[in-house]
């Protein structure tokens, strides 16, 4: 019965170091919609909304971009909330287009609830 048992525990050692941690699954290219869950979702805001205003409205309704870029003629805010992202495009300092990713940035359907959660936990500082 003990000269059983150790091949036994010898193939249970060996395996143990075979163990690999996950690769984490992002994908930029992806056509996985993403999921939208938040906290603090508020009330959804119209991409139309958004569309045309300068930086004083959005600073008042989204707070502080995470993120302030300029390339070319393009300036992108990047609003981050506890569910997504939101990416504003500016051209001639007016907001152009708008779309969100969730966490794992995958591309949302429905980017006016991502709009509403970044609103709803509004960055100050």
């Amino acid at each position: 019965m003990k000269l059983a048992f150790w091949p036994l525990a010898a193939a249970a050692l060996s395996l143990g170091g075979c163990v690999t941690e996950p690769t984490p699954q992002y994908s930029l290219s992806s056509n996985d919609l993403g999921t939208f869950r938040s906290a603090n979702a508020g009330r959804p805001i119209p991409v139309s909304q958004i569309k045309g205003m300068d930086i004083q409205q959005l600073r008042a309704t989204f707070g502080l971009p995470a993120l302030d870029r300029k390339d070319a003629a393009t300036r992108v805010l990047r609003y981050q909330s506890d569910a997504c992202s939101l990416f504003v495009y500016l051209s001639n300092d007016r907001a152009d287009y708008a779309d969100a990713y969730d966490l794992k940035l995958r591309r949302l359907m429905n980017t006016d609830e991502c709009a509403g959660s970044v609103a709803a936990q509004r960055r100050t500082s």
